[in-house]
């Protein structure tokens, strides 16, 4: 797959390079082979650049958090395996800082993050249910149905919500993620501003994978990604506990779809059009170093799903409006002008 970094360069990239391809798998493309309904090996653009909610949990909102210290918060009560995400405070935070659409960001609400990637185990749950469809299997680094504690990789868009919504989550919005794993410091990586990332702190490959085998054997441990929490120097630390993995590893859907930034500041943000491309975020075990600081942005056609890509579910406040119908589909599709 093509690989850029930039709202920018996926502007000039998206009529140049999507693609096509009914003959099957093509080594050369981000991952790996997908699927897309019964059809296989459609390839799609990458660049690199459900809604139920669960049982009642008291969560504070701006109104009660004037002021957002990780240090200082007093954790509220999240259901087990999840981690509760304060809200911003009147004053925000800078959202994509020190990168082209960088603007300020107030999340008015808190929210319960799950401390993990969706698991192989957790997601079987729900296909053995008869809700989920399976993932893709026919890549030699899936991790369904074999390893339990992995992330379940290799499911699109609307896999990642159908799982959320069974366990009456909901996908993050890309706000809520960044602001997950930068915090109230705005680090740059999870961790902290240092140091720099290592098989010590994330699952990732140092220089990023050869483009000739995006989904080749690389990594801290080998090819695919590793069992969750394996790096717990890496975590973000929230009052309420650690949130693992939320650089490398694998890439992680949000609800958003995909537009360049808006420079103008805003509130609870959620974008939403008819574009077949949602973003990913935290970069993957085959990214290199860059894909893990975190403002580095992705995005997909909704269909996308290879090894470098899972997903982790929230729970709070339902998103305000519906998903997009995904009736435009590469190619033909052209991103929104830049305001």
């Amino acid at each position: 797959g093509l690989l850029l970094e930039g709202a920018a360069q996926l502007e000039r990239a998206v009529a140049a390079e999507v693609e096509e391809d009914h003959r099957g798998p093509v080594a050369d493309r981000a991952d790996g082979a997908q699927r897309v309904g019964d059809h296989e090996a459609r390839q799609v653009l990458v660049v690199e650049a459900g809604l139920l909610v669960g049982p009642t949990v008291e969560l504070p909102d701006a109104a009660t958090a004037e002021t957002v210290d990780a240090s200082t918060v007093v954790a509220r009560a999240c259901p087990e395996g999840e981690v509760e995400v304060p809200a911003t405070g009147p004053s925000g935070f800078r959202m994509m800082k020190g990168r082209e659409g960088a603007h300020t960001v107030v999340l008015t609400r808190a929210f319960c993050m799950d401390a993990n990637e969706v698991t192989v185990k957790e997601y079987a749950s729900c296909v053995n249910a008869n809700v989920c469809k399976e993932p893709w299997t026919h890549d030699p680094f899936s991790m369904y149905p074999g390893f339990p504690d992995h992330p379940v990789n290799l499911v699109n868009w609307h896999k990642a919500k159908d799982y959320c919504a069974w366990v009456q989550k909901r996908l993050p919005t890309e706000a809520e993620w960044e602001w997950a794993a930068t915090g109230p410091e705005q680090y740059k990586y999870p961790w902290g501003n240092a140091p720099e990332p290592s098989c010590d702190t994330v699952d990732f490959t140092r220089f990023g994978a050869p483009k000739t085998q995006a989904g080749g054997d690389v990594g801290c441990h080998g090819g695919g990604p590793s069992k969750v929490g394996t790096h717990p120097l890496g975590d973000r630390l929230w009052p309420s506990g650690h949130v693992h993995d939320l650089s490398g590893n694998v890439w992680e859907w949000v609800e958003d779809s995909y537009a360049p930034f808006a420079t103008t500041d805003a509130t609870d943000p959620l974008v939403r059009n008819e574009t077949p491309m949602h973003p990913l975020r935290g970069g993957a075990w085959n990214r290199s170093f860059g894909g893990m600081v975190v403002t580095y942005r992705a995005a997909a056609q909704f269909t996308y799903q290879v090894p470098g890509v899972g997903f982790r579910c929230v729970r709070g406040a339902p998103h305000p409006s519906p998903p997009p119908r995904h009736e435009h589909l590469v190619p033909g599709w052209k991103p929104p002008p830049k305001k």
